[in-house]
């Protein structure tokens, strides 16, 4: 990356002869070349690197170990969130102020001992002013301990239950498949907010989880990026995707749900921060990129250990203060305090722009996800409040490596389900969302704790009928589902209704009616209207089926007819 010999030929000779100092090396009088290259050998001298980093303090060495650990250089700003800044002087202001003496900031420290250089360059997408360890010096540094966020957490004693979530959210995007199925809703194709539509579906008590603005936001955009849920012009409906969705493992679904929050790029969880007003355009966020960042710094905290939530930001602070702005720049975004309207700018705002998203994203979204658990700790001395704790959960271990979350089945090899003969059925939840879908077409739902349970009434039954599934496939679902034990008493049951189903016939049909005699004669006599009319209701009214109307429409306007179509 950058030759030792080279960073110091570059220094004013003031410079030198701190490094010198630094280093207790002697330098030949006036011969600015030679001091150059005695002060780097000494520099190299076996030893004189160990011994020079275990001189300077301990934040300076963590921010060395920072360094070396991304090969060897990080952009100036971004360690300076963390370590302080590096303060300019030119030759004059190096003879006065002798900085070297009383460094300001542990990086300082660092660049006045020559383990840090200046330099300009390239890191990713970066482009800007680098500190950089020069190759000579990375080659021979010493072991150093790379202090990681999990060292600076807080351990935190739980009080009272855990909150735990995730499979919670899997069952109310199965609810609202369940009455998007039944209730067709006319909206626009773009609510907003989002969550109208999930309010319109009147879900009640068929929610396992909290209500909330922003959770049912996370719901819609979850079922639009599945592909649940479709616009055909008029109202939302589900889509023809839905059974292939609902007949994957439990874990592949619950998966493809978490990637498809990180990775959702059209939603802005900054901008719905009540704490916070962003100008638009003047907040470059990538949204996704930031989601990503964080994940990737959670995956680094031991599981099934509560944390505390308070000391999690301050070492995300301490460690990652860029999660949101990886360039560093605190102060060219134009975000706003939302009770005063002044501007945020610098980084002494950190803890109300980037501490606040993390905060909403570990206890909202994450949470809701299931790879965040919530629970409540001792209280602060003097404070009745307990502290907010976390914890990652197995699940949420395997979502933030890629993996699908292992979820044991409790029985295996047990039916799925159970019919008694009060034509009641108990189905498990785990596994069995697609067979919960089919017999949501055939019975009413009751209710849900560890299973879901279901009444076969004879109205749910006939329902079912009316949309095509007769009594003898509703009694083969049930076998299917239960191994084949439904009592003797269900089958007759089903058998009964199945014979008294379609005695009677009802039928939708529109009525064409005109003002007089002559005209319903004029129509009838029409050669392309004529057989698509039914049967007479009067001299002035006749039946016309449903499937007809359209043509019967587009035949009569043929003829200067305009029809007025009362709904």
């Amino acid at each position: 990356m950058k030759d030792l010999f080279r960073c110091l030929d570059e220094y004013p000779l003031e410079m030198i002869q701190a490094l010198a100092e630094a280093w207790d090396v002697a330098l030949p009088r006036d011969e600015p070349l030679q001091s150059v290259v005695r002060l780097g050998e000494a520099m190299l001298r076996s030893g004189a690197l160990e011994e020079s980093v275990q001189a300077v303090s301990a934040p300076a060495r963590d921010a060395l170990a920072e360094v070396v650990a991304s090969g060897g250089a990080m952009a100036a700003r971004v360690l300076a969130l963390s370590y302080g800044e590096v303060r300019r002087f030119g030759p004059a202001g190096l003879r006065r102020e002798q900085p070297w003496r009383a460094p300001a900031s542990p990086l300082e420290e660092l660049y006045y001992r020559g383990l840090l250089y200046r330099a300009f360059g390239d890191l990713g997408d970066y482009i800007g002013e680098l500190l950089v360890i020069p190759d000579q010096l990375l080659e021979h540094m010493p072991a150093l301990t790379h202090i990681t966020i999990a060292d600076n957490l807080a351990e935190g004693g739980l009080r009272g239950a855990a909150t735990v979530c995730g499979e919670a959210l899997m069952e109310d995007l199965m609810a609202v498949v369940v009455r998007l199925r039944q209730q067709a809703i006319r909206l626009p194709a773009n609510p907003t907010p989002s969550s109208t539509l999930l309010d319109r579906l009147d879900l009640g008590a068929r929610l396992r989880g909290p209500a909330l603005p922003a959770r049912l936001h996370l719901m819609w955009r979850l079922l639009l990026s599945q592909g649940l849920a479709e616009h055909d012009g008029r109202q939302w409906r589900l889509s023809l995707r839905t059974r292939q969705w609902l007949g994957q493992p439990d874990a592949e679904q619950w998966q493809a749900c978490f990637v498809a929050w990180r990775d959702d790029r059209g939603w802005d969880e900054l901008r719905d921060l009540p704490s916070l007003l962003c100008d638009p355009g003047g907040c470059p966020n990538e949204p996704w990129l930031a989601r990503k960042r964080l994940c990737r710094i959670l995956e680094q905290i031991p599981e099934d250990r509560w944390w505390d939530l308070g000391s999690f930001l301050a070492a995300l602070r301490k460690h990652h203060p860029n999660y949101l702005r990886p360039d560093g720049d605190m102060d060219s975004w134009f975000v706003r305090e939302a009770s005063s309207g002044a501007f945020l700018r610098g980084p002494e705002h950190w803890d109300a722009i980037e501490g606040a998203l993390a905060h909403h994203l570990i206890v909202g979204p994450l949470h809701w996800l299931g790879v965040i658990d919530l629970g409540e700790g001792d209280p602060d001395p003097g404070d009745d409040t307990g502290r907010t704790l976390f914890r990652i959960s197995g699940a949420g271990k395997d979502l933030l490596t890629e993996l699908p979350p292992h979820l044991a089945d409790a029985r295996p090899g047990e039916p799925l389900a159970t019919v008694d003969t009060r034509l009641r059925v108990t189905i498990r939840v785990r596994d069995s969302r697609y067979q919960r879908y089919q017999l949501e077409r055939l019975a009413q739902w009751e209710g849900q704790d560890g299973v879901a349970r279901y009444w076969l009434s004879e109205d749910a039954v006939w329902q079912a009928q009316n949309s095509g599934v007769t009594a003898d496939q509703i009694l083969a679902f049930l076998r299917r589902i239960t191994k084949d034990r439904v009592p003797e008493i269900v089958v007759q049951t089903l058998r009964a209704w199945g014979r008294r189903f379609g005695g009677a016939t009802l039928k939708r049909a529109v009525i064409l009616e005109t003002d007089d005699t002559s005209m319903m004669k004029r129509i009838r006599q029409m050669p392309g209207i004529s057989n698509l009319l039914g049967q007479e209701l009067g001299p002035t009214r006749c039946i016309v089926s449903e499937e007809n109307m359209d043509r019967v429409v587009a035949e009569l306007k043929k003829q200067n007819i305009w029809p007025r179509i009362e709904h």
